[in-house]
C-alpha cells in the first residue's frame, strides 16, 4: 500500500523530491494547500484528467491538503503519467525516472527547444485536416465543441480516450479548436485508430509552430477538490456562488466529418468520460412519491442562481453558460463531466431548472462530504417534474 512506503522509496533517493516540496512548502509546515499542489503539479503538462486522478490517489484521506508523503506519492504518480506507465498505486513500486515540471503550465513550452523541432504532422496530412476543418464551417477560424464532436464521435473510439484527445489538442484551454489544433486532434484519432496510444500529455514535436511562441493560456484554474468547506454561518450565503456549472465537456473524436448535433456543453479539460450530450443508456426507476434531496431552502438558492445563469431566459442553461460556475469548485474534470451526464437527462446538452439544483446539489456534496456523484439516479434523486421512466438508447451516431 502507498501508505507503508518511505520518503526515500517514494523518491527512490533522489533529491529533486525534496527540493519540489521545498517549493510548496517554503516554512516546512509539513502541510501542501491544494491551490499550492495544483499549480505546481499544472506544471508537469499533463492533461486535467490525469492530474484529478492523481490528486485523488494521493489525497487519500481526502482533506484538501497533502502531507509531505502524500506528495512525493504525488510526484512519483506524474512521473509514471509521464512515463506511459498506467496512473495507479500500484505503478508506485515501478522503477521510473524522477518527474519533471516546467516553467509554465502550456504544454507547447514542455521543452526549451520545442521551437527548434519539426512539426510532426506532415503536409499531405495538414491538407486533408484542413480539408475536413472547412467542412465544419468554422467561425472566424474557429470550431466549436459541439461542431468537432460528431468527427470525433464517428472514430468509435472510447470515450475516455477521445477526452483525452480533446484535452491535448485544446492548447489554448478556450474550449474551442483552432485550425492547428483542430490537425492535432485529428493526427491523435488515425493514431490512435492505427493502434497506437494516446500520450498523457503532448509531446513538444506534436506542438504546432504557432503554439510554440507566447502562449495564450488563461488563468490556470485549481484542478485539485478544494478543502471541504468549514461549516460556519456563511457557508450558506457562499455555497450560492462558488457552486459550479456543468463540466467542459470534452468533444468525442471521428475522423469523418458529421452533421452537428443538438447543442453540446462546451468540452471539459479532460472528463474521463464525453459530455452530457453524447447520449449514453440512462434508465432511471420510477420515482413513486419519494421525497426529493434537494431541500427547499436549496432548491431557492439554487434557482437564484439560475435565473443569473440562463442568460436568454429560455429555461434551459447550456454548458457554456454554467462552465465558470463548474469550474470555480476545482473538482476534478472527470467528476464534474459525471455530474453534468447524470443531470442532464434528456441528453439535450442543457439543464433545466430543477436538473441545474441537482447538479449544484451532487457538486456541494462532493465538496463538503467527499461523496462521489452515484452511478445512476436513485429515486430520490429524480427531479419531481422528470416522468416515472426515461431511457435514451445509446447510439454510433451523434444524436439529431
Amino acid at each position: 500500500m502507498a501508505a507503508t512506503l518511505s520518503l526515500t522509496q517514494l523518491s527512490t533517493g533522489n533529491p529533486i523530491y525534496d527540493k519540489y516540496y521545498r517549493q510548496v512548502d517554503p516554512t516546512g509546515s509539513g502541510r501542501v494547500a491544494a491551490a499550492d499542489a495544483a499549480l505546481f503539479l499544472k506544471r508537469s503538462g499533463l492533461a486535467d484528467l490525469v492530474l484529478g486522478k492523481i490528486w485523488d490517489l494521493a489525497d487519500c484521506e481526502r482533506k484538501g491538503a497533502l502531507n509531505k508523503q502524500q506528495f512525493f506519492i504525488a510526484l512519483r504518480l506524474v512521473a509514471c503519467a509521464q512515463n506511459g506507465l498506467e496512473v495507479a498505486l500500484k505503478s508506485l513500486h515501478l522503477a521510473v525516472p524522477p518527474p519533471t515540471f516546467h516553467d509554465t503550465s502550456s504544454p507547447q513550452l514542455a521543452g526549451g527547444s520545442a521551437g527548434d523541432l519539426h512539426w510532426v504532422v506532415k503536409p499531405e496530412e495538414k491538407m486533408k485536416f484542413d480539408a475536413i476543418f472547412e467542412s465544419l464551417g468554422p467561425s472566424g477560424g474557429i470550431l466549436t465543441g459541439d461542431k468537432v464532436k460528431p468527427v470525433l464521435l464517428n472514430s468509435k473510439l472510447p470515450v475516455d480516450i477521445l477526452g483525452r484527445v480533446w484535452e491535448l489538442s485544446d492548447i489554448d484551454r478556450d474550449g474551442m479548436l483552432d485550425r492547428d489544433e483542430f490537425s492535432v486532434a485529428m493526427y491523435l484519432v488515425y493514431r490512435a485508430l492505427e493502434g497506437e496510444p494516446v500520450p498523457m500529455s503532448l509531446p513538444p514535436p506534436l506542438v504546432p509552430p504557432s503554439k510554440r511562441k507566447k502562449p495564450s493560456v488563461p488563468p490556470v484554474m485549481p484542478l485539485l477538490p478544494s478543502p471541504p468547506s468549514v461549516k460556519d454561518s456563511r457557508s450558506a450565503h457562499a455555497a450560492s456562488k462558488a457552486l459550479p456549472p456543468p463540466p467542459r465537456p470534452a468533444p468525442a473524436p471521428a475522423p469523418v466529418p458529421a452533421p452537428a448535433p443538438a447543442p453540446v456543453p462546451a468540452p471539459v479539460p479532460n472528463t474521463s468520460r464525453l459530455p452530457s450530450h453524447c447520449v449514453f443508456k440512462k434508465k432511471i426507476k420510477k420515482r413513486d412519491s419519494v421525497k426529493w434531496v434537494v431541500s427547499t431552502a436549496e432548491k431557492a438558492k439554487y434557482d437564484e442562481l439560475f435565473n443569473k445563469t440562463d442568460g436568454d431566459m429560455d429555461g434551459l442553461v447550456s454548458g457554456p453558460e454554467v462552465r465558470d460556475i463548474f469550474l470555480k469548485t476545482g473538482l476534478p474534470s472527470a467528476t464534474l463531466a459525471r455530474i453534468w451526464e447524470l443531470c442532464d437527462i434528456g441528453d439535450i446538452g442543457k439543464l433545466t431548472r430543477e436538473q441545474f439544483a441537482l447538479a449544484l446539489h451532487l457538486i456541494t456534496q462532493r465538496l463538503t462530504t467527499g461523496l462521489e456523484p452515484p452511478q445512476s439516479l436513485s429515486p430520490e434523486m429524480i427531479p419531481p417534474s422528470e416522468p416515472t421512466e426515461h431511457q435514451a438508447e445509446q447510439l454510433g451516431e451523434p444524436v439529431r
